[in-house]
């Protein structure tokens, strides 16, 4: 059995089909708007990257400062980084992504879920990800060391 029960603006239950319709076209219309006030990710480094780090959260400063050391090496190096996850604007940072030759999620967990919201959200897929979830902390030294691991 399923039930179509919903909420009324009022705050009371009904199964009345039309105010279910009405209250997701509202919710949907409220998800469309915050779309419009969404905190952009920052992108710092390289215009059209060799590299580019994707990353939310707390590994911020973990890329930026591998980043740095890859780029005194001479490698045109980018980051992206996300302090907001959801909801996404595509139009926002997708050029990003298809600018740069390789792109390489780093997260702390054992998913990419990140990765896997962008490629939901986008369609673009991040197919390297660096994932953390040992319960220590990413560092730059790890970053630069499962870099190199796979390269």
């Amino acid at each position: 059995m399923v039930d179509s029960d919903e909420h009324t603006e009022e705050g009371h239950i009904t199964e009345d089909l039309s105010i279910r319709t009405r209250m997701v076209q509202k919710r949907q219309n409220k998800l469309n708007g915050l779309r419009g006030e969404v905190t952009p990710p920052v992108c710092e480094g390289d215009d059209r990257p060799d590299l580019l780090l994707v990353s939310w959260g707390s590994t911020m400063g973990s890329v930026l400062e591998a980043a740095s050391k890859l780029r005194e090496e001479m490698r045109r190096v980018a980051t992206l980084h996300f302090s907001q996850v959801w909801p996404m604007a595509p139009d926002q940072f997708i050029g990003y992504l298809q600018e740069a030759r390789e792109v390489v999620c780093v997260e702390g967990n054992a998913t990419g879920q990140l990765a896997r919201l962008i490629r939901r959200e986008t369609g673009f897929e991040i197919k390297r990800k660096i994932l953390r979830y040992d319960g220590l902390p990413i560092t730059p030294e790890w970053i630069l060391r499962e870099l190199n691991r796979a390269s």
